[in-house]
């Protein structure tokens, strides 16, 4: 049985070191979160921090940038994994709060109350679509232009998201219905551009990406 960490060193070893790259991750592991404040800012664990610098170590001194939802937990991740190194970290609202997938945050607060986040994002990825959500291709689209420009301008980095962000963009990138599974602190994708186009690597297997 394969664990996060094999299969994002499944992806990072597919990519080609040669051209940028920019990493799409969940944010590693994060403190409980109150059950009556479900999206209480925490921060992560020690295990999550030992484990954002163990991935750093293991990339290496790759990364030049990183792009972060606006939560802690995000943030902190960022820096761990750029193991002390002076790298431009900037929040981003296309990673989180309130995301590529919600258009009306008012409906959504009351759709993800009402289905919680994983009905929500296992609907999405079966097709369900609401008013209130952007669908699969315009959200994935909205997500991976936050990497675009900045692997244009500045080679290769981290884009540092949620699960619930993230899940959804795989699908559509890859066609993983996440059936049974759901996506681990540390895991994720990773997008690179090719001569022939961007390409989409998720657990060691590319895939292209239709044009952003």
């Amino acid at each position: 049985m394969t664990t996060t960490a094999d299969d994002l060193a499944r992806t990072l070893a597919a990519l080609d070191r040669t051209l940028p790259f920019a990493l799409f991750l969940r944010h590693a592991e994060r403190e409980e979160v109150p059950a009556d404040a479900p999206y209480a800012d925490v921060d992560l664990t020690p295990a999550g921090v030992l484990a954002a610098r163990a991935l750093g170590r293991s990339i290496g001194d790759a990364l030049g940038w990183a792009a972060t939802s606006p939560f802690l937990r995000c943030r902190r991740t960022a820096r761990e994994l750029s193991g002390g190194r002076d790298i431009p970290i900037d929040e981003d609202t296309r990673l989180g709060s309130h995301g590529p997938w919600v258009l009306d945050h008012e409906e959504g607060g009351r759709l993800f109350a009402s289905l919680g986040m994983k009905g929500v994002v296992h609907a999405q990825i079966a097709g369900t679509r609401w008013p209130c959500m952007r669908p699969l291709d315009e959200g994935t689209r909205l997500l991976l232009s936050c990497a675009l420009d900045r692997i244009e301008r500045g080679g290769s980095g981290v884009c540092v998201s949620h699960d619930a962000v993230l899940m959804p963009a795989i699908a559509w990138l890859t066609g993983d219905t996440f059936d049974g599974r759901w996506l681990s602190p540390l895991d994720g994708f990773a997008l690179q551009r090719h001569p022939g186009g961007w390409r989409c690597v998720w657990r060691g297997s590319t895939f292209e990406v239709p044009p952003c």
